[in-house]
């Protein structure tokens, strides 16, 4: 079972910075002006290679720690997000497969855009 909440945590941590990628890169092609889709797909191969940049960080950075937000995040009467959150005897998510995901994903969509 946590071979599956871990993949779901995976992919949707994935999806987070793919979409926080696509939203800069889209900013900043329309704030830029001129050819919007090859700027959008500078921006994304750019966002990539920062990506892979923060995945080499390892697992003591502040980088790695923001991946398991959730643990942090206080709401009313407890977490906000415990779905995914993992057992003590349980493997992590670590913050390079995040990071080598979203790299991964975003150098596609560059390439294919």
């Amino acid at each position: 079972m946590w071979v599956l909440r871990e993949l779901a945590r995976l992919l949707a941590r994935i999806a987070v910075g793919v979409l926080i990628a696509i939203v800069i890169a889209e900013i900043r092609a329309v704030a830029g002006g001129g050819d919007t889709p090859r700027t959008f797909r500078i921006i994304l191969l750019v966002l990539g290679g920062l990506y892979l940049l923060l995945a080499a960080g390892g697992t003591g950075s502040a980088a790695s720690r923001m991946v398991n937000w959730g643990e942090a995040t206080a709401g009313r009467g407890g977490m906000i997000f415990r779905g995914f959150r993992p057992r003590p005897d349980e493997p992590r998510l670590s913050a390079g497969a995040v990071f080598v995901g979203s790299a991964i994903a975003l150098f596609a969509l560059g390439v294919v855009l």
